[in-house]
């Protein structure tokens, strides 16, 4: 399995700031409604991006499950790293967002924001709005992008019983158990979804936990057959375009976590690039804080001065953004023994 020293060396860092980028194309283009931006649209996908991530994560969490030294240091190192910045972001919209917003503080400071913002701060999310912000764009949502780290919470909660099963009845078995039981809550929920197209609950249903379980799961299988698939990436390659073009033009999507998997591991662990995030791993922060930049800037006329401009400032000031975040936030929290801190070090 993949525990050996050479894992580490391998690009995930980076295809997780592609992915984000991806992510925040993606968002562009869904928000802004800019018929320049169609292009990102069409060819750059929220939603394979994310499920990308939660593949890297079912590599990476579980293995980082398997090196620690206790349970307990396996979870405070998952809340060193993701808890801050989220905590951040959350309460900071909340303030910030005030003056975009078309209701006086009286209305706006109310009972209702405060039962909100203790929710979303414990991954609940009931609301993706605030008080009149952005009322007067096509959606409200103020970060549409949070509802993945309620899912990313609960697979870390989940790992540790995973192990367990694992141990106690067969790794083969309890993964392809839960693979099955996560493809048949897919197949249920998307009939369901069809069967009432006016209700997006069921498609609200169909992308939670138990749905993305099997991207998890794909990532833990990767992490399991590490040193066997590093030895055969001609047919990785072979089969990821084979499955790609079958999954896009017959199957509609049935088969994306096998193509999407292979990507993950062959640009992964295919050829070296190097320590790319010594200075700083900003994939985390650019997803987080995107969404309710490129609201702001709407909210704020900047669409109507070209989808140039509108990018190039938009995409500065997430940038800069989540430079803050990992320098004044992320990185403070940190376990010593991260690995972020350790080549942060080396590279000193």
């Amino acid at each position: 399995m993949g525990l050996e020293s050479d894992f580490s060396k391998n690009n995930l860092d980076f295809l997780r700031l592609i992915f984000a980028a991806i992510v925040v194309l993606f968002h562009v283009s869904r928000l802004t409604h800019i018929t320049a931006y169609a292009t990102l649209g069409a060819f750059m996908s929220g939603a394979y991006a994310v499920k990308s991530f939660f593949i890297i994560s079912g590599m990476l969490i579980y293995r980082s499950y398997l090196k620690s030294p206790s349970l307990a240091s396996y979870l405070e190192k998952r809340a060193r790293r993701i808890y801050p910045a989220y905590f951040t972001v959350v309460v900071l919209t909340t303030f910030v967002l005030f003056p975009l917003s078309i209701l006086p503080a009286s209305q706006y400071f109310v009972l209702g924001l405060w039962k909100s913002l203790a929710a979303n701060l414990v991954f609940l999310n009931p609301s993706r709005s605030l008080p009149g912000v952005f009322t007067t764009s096509g959606n409200i949502a103020v970060n549409g992008a949070l509802w993945t780290l309620r899912v990313e919470i609960l697979f870390y909660i989940l790992v540790p019983l995973i192990a367990y099963l694992c141990q106690r009845f067969g790794t083969k078995t309890v993964l392809v158990t839960l693979f099955f039981l996560s493809t048949l809550w897919r197949i249920v929920f998307a009939s369901l979804a069809l069967a009432h197209p006016s209700s997006r609950l069921y498609l609200d249903l169909q992308q939670e936990l138990p749905g993305q379980l099997i991207y998890f799961i794909a990532g833990i299988v990767l992490l399991f057959y590490f040193d066997e698939l590093k030895l055969h990436f001609s047919a990785i390659i072979g089969v990821t375009c084979c499955s790609f073009l079958a999954d896009h033009f017959f199957l509609k999507g049935s088969i994306d976590v096998l193509w999407i998997s292979g990507i993950v591991f062959f640009f992964g662990f295919w050829r070296y690039l190097g320590r790319f995030t010594k200075y700083g791993d900003f994939s985390y922060g650019i997803y987080i804080v995107h969404f309710p930049l490129i609201q702001a800037m709407i909210a704020l006329g900047l669409a109507k001065q070209g989808p140039a401009i509108f990018l190039l400032v938009t995409w500065a000031c997430i940038l800069v953004v989540a430079f803050l975040m990992w320098h004044l936030v992320e990185k403070r929290f940190l376990a010593k023994s991260s690995h972020y801190r350790q080549m942060q070090t080396a590279a000193s």
